[in-house]
């Protein structure tokens, strides 16, 4: 029991830190070869392709899913450590579990989502979360 957080979350985190440095590979070296340039504008193929990889919502995703997943496993130690008699009374088997989505979570909803409805190809250029419903959306998204 002693470290089955660890052991559960430590995939967790290098999953997400992993898909974070594939994707960025994977965008600056298309960018080098010059792969970001969009002739059809309304096809869906064009679209998945710009909000997935050129507008990085996969690779922010990685990298805002591995900076949580690292407070967790922070918050957890300290838990486990400062305050062991707290820890091995309150401690049950679903915080396990949420510190495994969390970080997820946070990714997904943080980033994927917006990207989503707010992105767009515009003069064969991909625009990621550029284009929003409203200007205090915009306004809550930036800070």
């Amino acid at each position: 029991m002693c470290c089955l957080f660890l052991r559960a979350i430590g995939p967790a985190h290098t999953t997400l830190e992993l898909m974070a440095c594939v994707m960025i590979t994977l965008r600056f070296s298309m960018d080098i070869a010059g792969r970001f340039k969009y002739q059809d504008d309304s096809s869906s193929a064009a679209w998945a392709f710009c909000l997935l990889v050129d507008g990085t919502p996969l690779m922010t995703l990685g990298l805002n899913g591995g900076t949580a997943s690292v407070v967790i496993i922070t918050l957890d130690r300290y838990w486990r450590i400062v305050h062991s008699v707290h820890y091995r009374k309150y401690y049950r088997r679903w915080i396990l579990y949420v510190g495994l989505f969390l970080p997820w979570l946070n990714g997904i909803a943080v980033h994927l989502f917006p990207a989503l409805g707010t992105t767009r190809i515009v003069n064969g250029k991909c625009m990621s979360t550029s284009f929003w419903p409203t200007a205090s959306m915009k306004k809550v998204y930036s800070t």
